[in-house]
């Protein structure tokens, strides 16, 4: 009798154990969901600021085995920090009290950095140092070059033939094309960092030139006193009398048809190149091209910079409805939370609580997976304590 007392209950603890086997493995592939939706929370950057995502691995996933040692911390930082490399130093030229002094060369070669962290400014002087010297050659060749117009008309031979600049008339919205050491290395652009090249240049070889916005281009002027002239650097350089550009103007269907279009000549008053603006219409040049593409990361960091030179105060509300969007596509919910709720009531719309009331029910769910989590963990120590 015994011996089927010592049976039974062999039996009932295989049974017992069995189910308790069971009962863990459920836990563990529960876990194991959980521990998953929390990865995919990780990787799509929940709740995190700036610098904990830089610091995540490039896939969005954490490795634990790797991302807490020093070495990788250090490799993660240095990737940080030089990524935000151009944009520290254009917040320090944007910070120069005085507009006339912020080095507008340096500031284009920062807003390149965003594509080419390793863009060195100084290299790209001396490639217009160069481009500079052949001009200076052509101009000393030619004896009638101490004629103002005939010393525009010389550069503008030496931009297009010697030098080889021009209009990127077929992949007009490269990225490229917005980024000077991209433009200097192929010799192609669009109207604003070809006029920036151009501007460069002629100032090397004594010739001062501001840029002059018209309805949808940009083109520059020799500042030489009663030169009423205008360069296309678009356009080989051509060197128009503004009659001209008008006439093109009233050609352009864009601008009606049979109608004279006048431009307005206050512009021959500007004596100087209104740097933050100049700066503002490639990045929104760029700005526009990352958002046509999708590419809403690369659009922030021009939004960042953007913010950093903004001369308008009409654009303030604006950009920083834009810069609370593009948290919001890149996942950013803190930074999107923060930056809707900075606004005041009346620049808030149906479109922004919609984002908002987003974000409220994104967080709420990673709180609750997080909760989730921590209920299988205190289970598990209980478990073990057992």
């Amino acid at each position: 009798m015994s011996r089927e007392v010592a049976r039974s209950a062999r039996t009932v603890a295989r049974v017992s154990r069995r189910r308790a086997g069971g009962a863990r493995a459920t836990r563990d592939a529960r876990r194991g969901n959980r521990r998953r939706e929390r990865d995919a929370v990780a990787g799509s950057f929940f709740g995190r600021d700036d610098a904990e995502q830089w610091l995540a691995a490039g896939d969005g996933a954490i490795d634990d085995s790797t991302s807490t040692s020093a070495t990788s911390i250090d490799a993660s930082l240095a990737e940080l920090t030089k990524r935000r490399r151009g944009l520290t130093l254009f917040e320090r030229e944007m910070d120069k009290e005085d507009e006339d002094d912020v080095d507008l060369l340096a500031c284009a070669c920062y807003v390149a950095a965003h594509a080419n962290p390793d863009i060195d400014v100084e290299d790209v002087r001396r490639e217009i140092d160069a481009c500079a010297a052949l001009v200076r050659r052509r101009l000393d060749a030619d004896v009638d070059a101490r004629f103002p117009l005939r010393t525009i008309k010389t550069i503008s031979r030496a931009w297009s033939t010697d030098l080889g600049f021009k209009g990127n008339v077929e992949n007009y919205y490269e990225v490229e094309n917005s980024c000077v050491d991209d433009v200097l290395r192929r010799k192609v652009g669009i109207p604003i960092t070809l006029c920036l090249m151009y501007m460069e240049i002629a100032k090397r070889v004594g010739v001062d030139m501001v840029d002059v916005g018209i309805p949808g281009h940009l083109l520059c002027r020799p500042l030489a006193e009663g030169m009423e002239v205008l360069v296309d650097p678009f356009n080989q350089g051509d060197v128009l009398f503004i009659e001209e550009v008008e006439d093109i103007l009233s050609k352009n269907s864009l601008f009606g048809e049979g109608g004279k279009v006048q431009i307005e000549r206050s512009f021959l008053q500007e004596t100087k190149i209104r740097k933050k603006a100049f700066l503002t219409r490639m990045l929104v040049n760029l700005k526009s091209i990352y958002f046509a593409r999708e590419d809403y990361e690369r659009a922030l960091q021009i939004t960042e910079y953007m913010m950093a030179c903004n001369p308008y105060e009409s654009l303030r509300t604006p950009l920083v409805r834009t810069m609370g969007v593009l948290y919001f596509k890149t996942e950013r919910w803190m930074d999107a939370l923060e930056t809707f709720t900075s606004l005041s009531d009346a620049d808030v719309d149906d479109e922004i609580d919609a984002y908002v009331e987003h974000i409220r029910r994104v967080l709420a769910l990673e709180k609750d997976v997080v909760a989730d989590e921590q209920n299988d963990d205190d289970d598990d120590d209980g478990e073990a304590r057992a």
